[in-house]
């Protein structure tokens, strides 16, 4: 019998072609998944990867392993799910994963609202690297997702519902040396520290040619700023205490700016916006418990777009 296990985390290897970014992403140390794999290759008796240039990829008995167990995970995971579903709204789980932006501005509103409500749900939020969380919807490991959605535009075994985009702003302490200027632009605020999380792909590349620093990641494409963190909250942590500048919705750092704390720096571009929004499993019926999500999360989302709009107007 096979290990569904291990072919969760050969899947995984699969999916990022590099051990240490599949070991981060399975919650496990570089040697413990090297470990594994090949384990799985001496129960099998074949090798499954090869080490290149481009990274880690199958072999052709890896595909095969690959193809065939991609099945077996979705069978396994869809059992469970039907018998969480048996059980309904009021004692079954609910596993959401959830990108930065939207797991800090509203997924912990729409979760609190909806277990207010069902004080017997279990819900567990995966907060993870964009790309763990999608492999762990695929696997079918999570009901649902809130992430970005240019990552997995075309993906057929997906469908996606696009939620309110927020547009963002720079912003800087109080007191910061930028708020002697007039009007600075955008590269003259990135000639301050920029601090945010990984960007994806869509602005990489134009954020970049305005910043003059940080990096793009080659496995993914992704914007790696010159001061990576992994929240939107932390980043703010570091505005705070730093020269170093940011981008948020605006909504986001409401309380700081009238606390006189923050200032939202007037410097905008088309795509500084979110680009979030729903992703599930095609074909896959969605529990009462993720739908009642869903519409927790729409009116929250509602109730930021209203709160960004007046905030704008307040501004002129």
């Amino acid at each position: 019998m096979l290990d569904l296990r291990l072919l969760h985390q050969a899947i995984t290897l699969a999916s990022y072609r590099n051990y240490a970014r599949a070991a981060q992403a399975l919650h496990l140390t570089q040697p413990a998944l090297s470990r594994s794999i090949a384990g799985l290759e001496a129960r099998l008796g074949e090798k499954l990867f090869n080490r290149t240039p481009r990274g880690v990829v199958p072999t052709a008995f890896g595909e095969l392993l690959l193809v065939r167990g991609r099945t077996l995970l979705d069978d396994s995971a869809r059992i469970e799910r039907e018998f969480n579903l048996m059980r309904g709204l009021e004692i079954g789980e609910l596993r959401i994963g959830a990108g930065a932006y939207p797991a800090q501005m509203s997924v912990g509103r729409a979760v609190g609202r909806l277990t207010e409500r069902h004080p017997a749900l279990r819900v567990d939020v995966m907060a993870d690297d964009l790309r763990g969380i999608i492999v762990a919807l695929l696997a079918g490991r999570l009901d649902l997702a809130v992430v970005e959605l240019s990552l997995v535009a075309g993906e057929p075994r997906l469908v996606t519902e696009k939620l309110p985009a927020h547009p963002g702003c720079f912003y800087c302490r109080a007191g910061h040396p930028l708020l002697a200027e007039s009007d600075p632009g955008i590269e003259r605020i990135l000639e301050f520290p920029f601090v945010g999380t990984r960007m994806p792909p869509r602005v990489a590349q134009s954020f970049l040619e305005l910043a003059r620093a940080g990096s793009i990641d080659r496995d993914t494409g992704d914007y790696l700023p010159p001061i990576k963190v992994d929240s939107i909250r932390m980043a703010k942590d570091v505005v705070l205490a730093s020269d170093a500048v940011a981008v948020a919705p605006q909504v986001f750092i409401a309380d700081e700016v009238a606390a006189g704390r923050l200032v939202a720096l007037a410097a905008r571009a088309a795509w500084m916006q979110t680009g979030y929004g729903f992703v599930a499993l095609r074909g896959v019926l969605l529990s009462p418990a993720a739908e009642a999500f869903k519409d927790e999360m729409r009116r929250v989302e509602d109730e930021i777009t209203a709160g960004d709009r007046d905030l704008r107007a307040a501004a002129g």
